[in-house]
């Protein structure tokens, strides 16, 4: 029997975990798909998970199990499902949000009888893919993440017989196929439940079909089994376990006892390595080795005998038997009326903001090349500022970033997606690399976002100019894009007089994405003038301008200059490239004349040198850093160059100087004026670009014209010969940046046009 809208009961099976559950079953709000029921098997808990249930009374059905055994835990939880479709979810996971949409898609051939999709470990120190497209052999041999079915064929393992599985955290069955084979072994106490219940099902001539979509993001929490990201854990229960699998189901496929032998030999032999090789790296004393090496051989002589001489423990004869007759109990909806309006959930730490939605939450998908903690560039920091300003919002934000390896972690806000770049388009721009790149990087970006439009419903797309990620999904007309002008490729080429036929074409895409884009979202207005100059951007697009924001530190950490007891020597403080867009040269210029007439005065210079890049070392055969060394030695004692640094070092600098200097010929806006503001520190930039717009001449610092050496030593000597100007104006910036400039501020402005763009009629670009 198949419907096209069957009723799913999502069984969790908890056990004093209280806090994972509660972010799981608030997440669970978010499900597009309506049909379907909770029910809540709680263990022998000694927390206040029945407490978090009781805030569910009438929506959740709670069962009680009287063990801490998993596999009894799941055969309650069946027995008591009153849907066609039963899928079990961990309580430290949260799926997406068409994971039941998905796998009731998936149901509605009636031919299939098991699914379950990817699942994301997401903490952000321990990203990865922990099952996608699994398989195992009835030996054991297990294979997890494969990019696609027919990946990996044939097995590499020594097993004849092979089957497709699923992970405990995302699976689902037809609830008849499991009660035709007895339902879960109730000897798999914690693991191989999962497996060994795909195999079985695969003896019965079930169809097991999993999916790479129907993605769970996994949080592991600590259990009594294990403590989560350590090596802390009852570890023999898997060699338990795993002995067992191999006897039961190793004979039932017909595997000699000989390779049954060595395969339980070959897993035992692998935990008492790891256990040694544990004790070596400090992890464990000698004794707790020693200790759980002997309790590795109990469990496998427990696991041998099981083996050979018990029968299983299924349903009919199993501790949860009874339960099988307590199924006549009503289909409860977890989300009976319209879905309440919640904002999103960290599936780390639980935290949902606390805001009221007068609106449903947004699903928005923000396009960053580089991005923290792994890079802390410009259009990076930006786009972490908005995606942490979003959340607070209450809005789901998802970011595709680059990385080495696919992974997916939550870190501040939002679910950063690093994907790699396959280079398999466009091989004939081999000889321009950098659009060859940039093209295949823009593709693989596109496939990332159709991944999430299925998995999370994403409802639009927000790209910066900047390496035009975003060009492939607006050209596909897939859904609408928001497009971020900042400094683009074009306007460097113009600043640095670079021809490059690369960079030439880059700048092509650019204008291609700007005209594509359903919304422009330019920084300031001196960015619309330069679209408008450099882009020829018409009069009848569609633009709001959505200045910079930055999350103000706390109060406590601010250092406005103390007038009282000032310092002994002044520190001013460059942080950017070094390059000539950032007016490197001109602050080399104005440093010696400053020296001259401020005699405690010392500079420091953070940032990346960048001369290879701007064709600086090609023309003076030197970087930076020596250029300065040779051409002003005298002042070269009082300078430090420190290169590219930490974001943790980055703000003590700020929070230490006692002048920020920024004199760039151009930037779009300038979010480094408002990184120095935030700690009460007065700025120097320039007349040029976006930088009026953030830096109030004479009352948050002051501005010189670009290219001016002796004015932009003018203006430092004349703040840092004040220690009345340097507190007056640090403060006046503290305080136009909570006025005018923090990260939730801005967050509302994109808010404002990612909802104008939704309620175009389609097509409307």
């Amino acid at each position: 029997m198949s419907t096209a809208n069957p009723a799913i009961s999502v069984v969790v099976n908890t056990t004093d975990r209280a806090h994972a559950l509660d972010t799981l079953l608030r997440s669970l709000h978010h499900q597009s798909y309506r049909n379907f029921e909770v029910v809540a098997v709680v263990g022998p808990t000694r927390d206040h998970t029945l407490d978090v249930l009781a805030g569910y009374d009438g929506r959740v059905r709670v069962e009680r199990c009287p063990a801490p055994n998993l596999s009894i835990s799941r055969n309650i939880g069946l027995a008591a499902a009153t849907g066609e479709i039963v899928a079990f979810l961990d309580d430290d996971a949260v799926p997406c949000r068409t994971w039941l949409a998905q796998l009731a898609e998936r149901f509605a051939d009636p031919a299939l009888d098991a699914t379950g999709g990817s699942v994301f470990l997401v903490h952000p120190n321990r990203p990865m893919i922990q099952t996608r497209l699994a398989y195992t052999s009835a030996l054991a041999e297990q294979v997890d993440v494969r990019d696609e079915a027919l990946a990996d064929l044939p097995p590499a393992g020594d097993g004849r017989f092979w089957t497709a599985r699923m992970m405990g955290a995302n699976m689902a069955y037809r609830k008849s196929a499991l009660l035709d084979i007895g339902g879960f072994d109730e000897f798999y106490e914690w693991v191989f439940d999962d497996t060994d219940i795909a195999v079985r099902l695969a003896f019965g001539g079930k169809s097991i079909r999993p999916v790479a979509d129907a993605w769970v993001y996994h949080a592991p929490a600590s259990s009594r089994n294990r403590v989560a990201y350590t090596p802390v854990g009852r570890w023999w229960v898997q060699t338990k376990a795993a002995a067992y699998f191999a006897i039961k189901n190793g004979r039932t496929a017909g595997e000699s006892g000989r390779a049954i032998a060595l395969r339980i030999l070959h897993l035992f032999h692998g935990h008492w390595q790891w256990l040694g090789e544990m004790q070596r790296a400090g992890q464990l004393t000698f004794g707790q080795m020693m200790s759980m090496r002997w309790r590795e051989l109990v469990a496998v002589g427990q696991g041998t005998l099981a083996g050979l001489a018990r029968p299983r423990r299924l349903l009919a004869s199993a501790p949860s038997a009874g339960a099988a007759d307590e199924s006549a109990a009503a289909f409860v909806p977890f989300l009976p009326g319209a879905a309440p309006a919640t904002g999103a959930v960290d599936p780390v730490t639980g935290r949902q903001p606390v805001i009221t939605m007068p609106e449903p939450p947004l699903r928005v998908c923000l396009l960053s090349g580089a991005y923290p903690p792994a890079a802390y560039e410009g259009v990076g920091r930006h786009t972490n500022l908005m995606a942490k300003g979003l959340f607070e919002l209450g809005h789901t934000v998802h970011v595709i970033a680059r990385g080495e390896n696919e992974q997916v972690t939550f870190y501040d806000g939002a679910y950063v997606h690093r994907i790699p770049t396959p280079l398999t388009r466009y091989a004939r721009y081999q000889a321009l690399p950098h659009l060859y790149h940039t093209l295949n990087r823009a593709h693989a970006v596109h496939e990332r976002v159709r991944q999430l439009v299925r998995n999370d419903g994403i409802q639009l797309v927000d790209s910066p100019v900047w390496q035009v990620e975003g060009i492939v999904t607006a050209r596909s007309g897939l859904l609408p894009v928001v497009v971020r002008p900042q400094t683009a490729t074009r306007q460097v080429a113009q600043l640095q007089r670079e021809a490059d036929t690369g960079m030439r074409l880059i700048g092509e895409l650019e204008a291609e994405l700007i005209a594509a884009a359903d919304y422009l979202a330019p920084n300031s207005q001196a960015t619309v003038k330069a679209l408008r100059d450099v882009y020829g951007l018409p009069a009848s697009a569609r633009y709001q301008v959505v200045p910079h924001g930055i999350e103000p530190v706390p109060d406590e950490s601010v250092r406005p200059f103390d007038v009282a007891a000032p310092p002994a020597s002044l520190t001013v403080l460059y942080v950017g490239r070094l390059e000539q867009r950032k007016g490197i040269l001109d602050l080399f210029g104005a440093i010696p004349a400053v020296m001259a007439r401020v005699s405690n005065v010392r500079v420091v210079i953070a940032g990346a040198d960048n001369s290879l890049s701007d064709g600086f070392q090609a023309r003076h055969g030197m970087d930076y850093p020596a250029y300065f060394a040779r051409h002003y030695a005298a002042a070269a004692p009082a300078v430090t160059f420190l290169g590219a640094v930490s974001e943790e070092k980055l703000n003590e600098l700020y929070q230490t100087c006692d002048l920020f200097v920024a004199p760039s010929l151009y930037e779009s806006f300038g979010l480094i004026y408002l990184e120095a503001m935030n700690y009460a520190k007065p700025v120097i930039g320039c007349q040029a670009g976006g930088i009026p717009e953030v830096v109030d001449d004479g009352v948050t610092g002051r501005l010189v014209e670009p290219a001016a050496a002796p004015a932009l030593a003018e203006a430092m000597v004349e703040l840092l010969s004040s220690p009345a100007l340097l507190r007056e104006m640090g403060l006046a910036g503290r305080r136009r940046l909570l006025e005018r400039f923090t990260h939730v501020q801005m967050a509302r402005g994109f808010e404002t046009i990612y909802r104008a763009v939704l309620a175009l009629p389609a097509g409307g670009n």
